[in-house]
């Protein structure tokens, strides 16, 4: 009975400190990786490797679990952070080449969002990957989910889109409005975080 308790005991510790290892490393993933100096393709293998999102052209091509936990958490009240990682390329087909020529010596490019919720309201840095400085931060106050189909001519079927605003009842179709109107006072101050693209079309 005292030797099946303490394989009890042990195992239990096992899980326990499993669990705060893995917690220890998304905390050290999202803070050092964030603060890492380093061109986009090494941010981008980094990333991938790590406990980050990665947002792709295609959307979401690495940790959708992590971000559906962090969204969950954040949902229902409880201080959560991520780190999302956006990597940008050039397209030579999908652009002229007058704009290819002038532009692709910027690419490609990845910028690091942060996010921190801390049970009222979410806090956002975003830092290009090969520069010391943030970049911009600023709060919000909701993380609304968006779901709908997509226009015909669209390389995918439907999607599914996380955006940072201060208005919860706000819809993708308003912001598409504001920033037609991108100056102020037509403009809805918002951060796209996270997209899902169903049905994709694309190469």
């Amino acid at each position: 009975m005292r030797r099946f308790i303490g394989v009890i005991l042990v195992m239990t510790l096992v899980l326990l400190c499993a669990s705060c290892n893995r917690e220890r490393k998304k905390e050290v993933n999202d803070i050092t990786l964030f603060d890492t100096v380093c061109t986009a393709d090494e941010a981008l293998e980094k990333a991938k490797a790590s406990d980050t999102v990665v947002l792709e052209f295609k959307g979401c091509t690495s940790g959708s679990e992590i971000w559906n936990g962090f969204y969950e958490r954040a949902d229902k009240g409880l201080p959560a952070s991520v780190l999302c990682a956006r990597y940008y390329t050039l397209d030579k087909e999908h652009v002229s080449e007058e704009l290819y020529e002038e532009d692709k010596d910027k690419f490609p490019k990845l910028y690091f969002c942060l996010i921190e919720y801390d049970g009222d309201e979410f806090n956002v840095k975003i830092r290009k990957s090969d520069e010391s400085t943030v970049e911009s931060q600023e709060t919000y106050k909701c993380l609304i989910r968006m779901t709908g189909s997509a226009p015909e001519t669209a390389l995918f079927d439907s999607y599914v889109r996380y955006v940072l605003c201060d208005e919860p009842a706000l819809t993708w179709n308003d912001i598409e409005k504001s920033m037609i109107s991108s100056v102020s006072p037509g403009f809805i101050k918002h951060c796209p975080v996270y997209e899902e693209y169903k049905g994709w079309k694309g190469a």
